[in-house]
């Protein structure tokens, strides 16, 4: 009882923000207990939390404490993740009120942003003002600030790019694709969110990330080889572990790899690459999969490659190539 009530204590300073660096340390490790008692006490004070903090909290100092050194998690219970998860990553994931609002996805509009998009056939290196390298898939856009603010590092992707983001522990670094925000610190990740497509994927090489739709509310923390994926039509995301992470941005090096793709993504990223637009009719079709590397092969070369592998045809017409 004595450590339920302490927890009890400290859960309330911890997200009032009034908590101080031994008590925020002494909370994180009361809640690594395996304990069902004590997974039920969380259970019970999350949900009687009001998540709107009204308040300016240091969150930063709370994340850097929790999770900067962190390079491998043990598998955990289930219920006891999910506490781990939510005391780690609040600086991204439980202050909803402030970085995952809804409201906030919208861009600021006091904010003037620059468009940087690769042409047809092309990619784009852009480098942002806080040392961040980003690096555009063909046919992608990225929206960000000429200089980020003092409180904040927010830009918005239409399509594919590869991120390298400085480090910086007083300003989280967020990606806004579609309904889904990535949010970070400074680590290296992949984020495929074409609106063509209908699913999205995260993908980790280095750090950890948390990757939250904002539609549902639901939230997933990966880290290095880690993907998450989901449907535009679902609100879960799927996770899964990756043997080699660097094959997800094999396209920033000109190679095209495939690792389970359906036939719709390939079909965008062929025709992306060669500028070519090429589409899938048959819905059945679309989701036919193969897993392969390209690398010199022409165009054609590739559909004829693909069509093969799915048992599928292909014809031109006068703007483009037709799948069926």
């Amino acid at each position: 009882m004595e450590v339920k009530n302490r927890i009890s204590v400290l859960f309330s300073k911890y997200v009032a923000g009034e908590a101080n660096k031994a008590e925020v340390a002494e909370f994180l490790e009361l809640i690594k207990r395996e304990d069902a008692d004590l997974d039920t006490e969380m259970e019970h004070l999350w949900n009687r939390q009001d998540t709107t903090v009204e308040h300016d909290v240091d969150w930063q100092r709370i994340y850097d404490l929790s999770v900067a050194s962190d390079p491998e998690v043990t598998p955990l219970r289930s219920n006891r993740r999910i506490w781990l998860s939510v005391a780690a990553m609040l600086i991204g994931v439980c202050a909803l009120a402030f970085w995952f609002n809804p409201n906030k996805n919208l861009k600021d509009q006091n904010t003037e942003y620059v468009s940087g998009k690769a042409g047809a056939g092309k990619m784009l290196v852009v480098h942002l003002s806080d040392g961040t390298k980003v690096t555009l898939n063909s046919g992608s856009e990225l929206l960000y600030p000429e200089t980020f603010d003092a409180n904040k590092r927010e830009v918005y992707l239409n399509g594919e790019a590869y991120f390298e983001v400085a480090h910086n522990p007083s300003k989280s670094f967020l990606v806004h694709s579609g309904k889904v925000v990535t949010s970070v610190l400074g680590t290296s990740f992949n984020v495929m969110a074409y609106p063509e497509m209908s699913k999205m994927s995260v993908t980790v090489l280095s750090g950890k990330v948390a990757v939250k739709n904002t539609s549902s509310q639901k939230l997933v923390t990966l880290l290095p080889k880690q993907r998450a994926s989901m449907n535009i039509d679902k609100d879960d995301f799927d996770v899964d572990s990756l043997k080699d992470a660097a094959e997800m941005i094999a396209w920033s090096k000109g190679e095209l790899t495939f690792d389970n793709a359906t036939l719709e993504e390939i079909a965008l990223k062929v025709g992306n690459k060669f500028g070519i637009s090429v589409s899938v009719l048959n819905k059945e079709k679309k989701q036919r999969r193969i897993t392969g590397t390209f690398n010199k092969q022409s165009f054609i070369e590739i559909l004829n490659a693909v069509t093969h592998l799915t048992e599928t045809t292909y014809k031109q017409t006068k703007d483009d190539y037709i799948i069926y």
